[in-house]
């Protein structure tokens, strides 16, 4: 939980200092727990993800091996990997995130039904650290993002993000968490169960407003479909349709609304109808040439900005740095190539079918299905969900809804403290 507070003040995590300290803080919470009177079992789908974990360095560590035949342009080398020694940063992210699912793992067995909660809370506090940020730069006219000075876009809201799309994106998954806690409280007396439970819906307000201040278009695009994915999901069957029809036309309304009252995001959303997307389509299109060039092995970690450089197309604007493709798809085929993104994809999608199996609790499975649409339509829009500050909240959520249904369907009960199963009507709502 210190580390969901942590990341996004460390610039999202993304450097690697604070990719370190938030390692370091994995590492001594694993210790903990195993140094405690009564450890808790890993669980055998742990043993899965560092699998991938595993295949996924280990092919990196294969691509820098000089074991292969010379290489053609952009270099003339017996590896794969355009930086050799770039792999082991990578690794180290990946092992961090691993860590990262299993500290979440074996806390949740000890609480399974209340560690969704309390991770839906610490988040949403932790997103209202950003909001106040974000505050105090605008009321000040403070033209920083808390570490450095940016470069454009003074107006927009980032917190101490320095990208506006992550800012936004951000605010989208704390008004999920919103949604969550307050789909928990299922009285049926509406007014009771606003009165109860109101708070949680101002504060989904208050992120809507912070990232409709970001004027970050795909975080406004991937918020909007979050909620109506979570609406939906979170209905029963019979009623979804109207339910999704009602949202549907409301959230039609309110965007209407904001671009009548925001000409400036009005404006940047009309951009959206030119043909060239304001360079993406270029950066896809360079990004397609680079695979076809290598489409098996890939060029290796940490390549994007040079393989961006060497294959650019014509229109593309090669001032800028190029980091990545703006489609985290076509950013892992350039570095590790096709099969290895296929296997990764099979991983993915056996996960997510085995943690809506598990999920009973008709709200844990709107929000599993809401965040990975979240996933899904961010990752192929910008580069921003590969941030620990994004990728952490939502990978624990989805550990905690997958150890919460295991416990109720009685597995692994041995490793559960059994004060927790009882049920907490009143302290999972924020009043």
């Amino acid at each position: 939980m210190t580390q969901i507070v942590l990341a996004p003040l460390l610039l999202g995590g993304a450097r690697p200092w604070a990719a370190a300290i938030l390692s370091l803080l994995t590492g001594i919470g694993i210790l903990a727990i195993c140094l405690t009177a009564h450890p808790v079992k890993p669980r055998r789908y742990l043993g899965r993800i560092w699998l991938v974990v595993a295949v996924l360095a280990g092919w990196a560590v294969l691509q820098s091996l000089p074991i292969w035949p010379i290489q053609d342009a952009p270099f003339n080398a017996p590896h794969i990997a355009l930086y050799p020694d770039a792999w082991i940063a990578m690794s180290g992210n990946l092992i961090w995130l691993a860590g990262a699912i299993t500290l979440a793992s074996m806390i949740a067995q000890s609480r399974p039904d209340r560690f969704t909660h309390d991770l839906a809370k610490i988040i949403i506090a932790s997103y209202t650290v950003q909001v106040f940020l974000a505050v105090l730069a605008a009321t000040l006219g403070l033209e920083t993002t808390f570490w450095f000075t940016k470069q454009a876009h003074f107006g927009d809201w980032t917190g101490s993000f320095a990208n506006r799309n992550a800012f936004g994106s951000f605010m989208g998954i704390g008004i999920l968490a919103c949604l969550y806690l307050y789909a928990q409280n299922r009285d049926g007396n509406k007014a009771k169960r606003l009165d109860q439970s109101g708070g949680l819906l101002a504060l989904a307000i208050i992120f809507a407003a912070s990232l409709i201040q970001s004027h970050s278009r795909s975080g406004i695009i991937l918020g909007v479909i979050g909620v109506l994915l979570f609406v939906t999901c979170n209905t029963p069957a019979k009623n979804r349709a109207k339910r999704l029809l009602w949202a549907g036309l409301f959230g039609g309304m309110a965007m209407l609304v904001i671009g009548l009252a925001d000409p400036d995001l009005a404006n940047r959303f009309s951009e959206l109808a030119r043909f060239d997307l304001i360079q993406r389509d270029d950066a896809w299109q360079t990004a397609i040439h680079a695979i076809a060039d290598r489409p098996i092995t890939g060029f290796g970690s940490d390549s994007i900005a040079l393989v961006m450089g060497h294959f650019a197309t014509p229109e593309l604007n090669t001032n800028a740095h190029w980091f990545s493709s703006h489609n985290l798809l076509l950013d892992g085929v350039m570095m590790f190539g096709i099969p290895v993104v296929i296997a990764v994809l099979v991983a993915g999608v056996f996960a997510l079918k085995c943690i809506l199996n598990s999920a009973i609790n008709p709200s844990d499975r709107a929000l599993t299905v809401a965040l990975t649409g979240f996933v899904l339509l961010g990752g192929l829009v910008g580069w921003v969900m590969s941030l620990p500050a994004l990728i952490l909240p939502i990978a624990v959520l989805w550990v905690g809804v997958f150890e919460a249904g295991l416990a109720r369907r009685g597995e692994g009960l041995e490793h559960v403290d059994h004060r927790a199963q009882s049920p907490l009507p009143d302290q999972t709502i924020w009043r």
